[in-house]
């Protein structure tokens, strides 16, 4: 293996979690970030799936935020990234169900409702999480694409990302427990 790689690893090992968490939280800021471009420069309506993952991403945010100024031991350590890898595995399940319904015919697709604007100007409360959880609006259409993949395909490889940083952090807090 190069040696310089074996340095990285070493040299990330050792890092701060609180620095990870950090990164977490800059990464989630990152993916909001993008959600606002697309929506208000690129003019892209979110459909409610696409509401629900921007949900996901506010809870990493703030779990990954939570952890960085904390700065927990050990134990804390493992409660934060368990809890953030749990978020970041719902959020990889929305962006899947997203991605692969959009895949399907629009003809095999249910219901098709009203998007998300309209939904938060004309139904209550209940209604709209109701809505936003089951997915009904134009979640079929597939309005941008990179490499030929939507964006909830590149949604939830930042969240299985987000999940593998969880999980490495997780195993070095087990082994720093033994």
């Amino acid at each position: 293996m190069n040696n310089n790689f074996i340095k990285l690893y070493q040299r990330a090992c050792e890092t701060q979690s609180r620095t990870w968490f950090f990164v977490g939280f800059l990464s989630c800021v990152g993916m909001e970030l993008g959600a606002i471009y697309f929506q208000f420069v690129l003019k892209l309506e979110p459909c409610p799936l696409c509401i629900t993952q921007r949900l996901v991403v506010f809870s990493l945010a703030f779990i990954f935020l939570s952890g960085a100024i904390h700065n927990p031991g050990q134990t804390g350590i493992r409660i934060y990234t368990g809890a953030a890898a749990l978020a970041s595995l719902a959020g990889a399940a929305v962006a899947t169900y997203h991605f692969v319904i959009q895949l399907l015919p629009h003809e095999d697709v249910s219901s098709c409702g009203p998007g998300a604007s309209y939904i938060l100007e004309h139904y209550e409360l209940a209604d709209i999480l109701r809505k936003f959880l089951t997915g009904t609006g134009d979640c079929t259409q597939v309005l941008w694409t990179f490499l030929g993949l939507s964006m909830p395909f590149w949604v939830g490889l930042c969240f299985l990302g987000l999940f593998a940083l969880c999980i490495w952090r997780f195993v070095l807090a087990m082994a720093k427990k033994a």
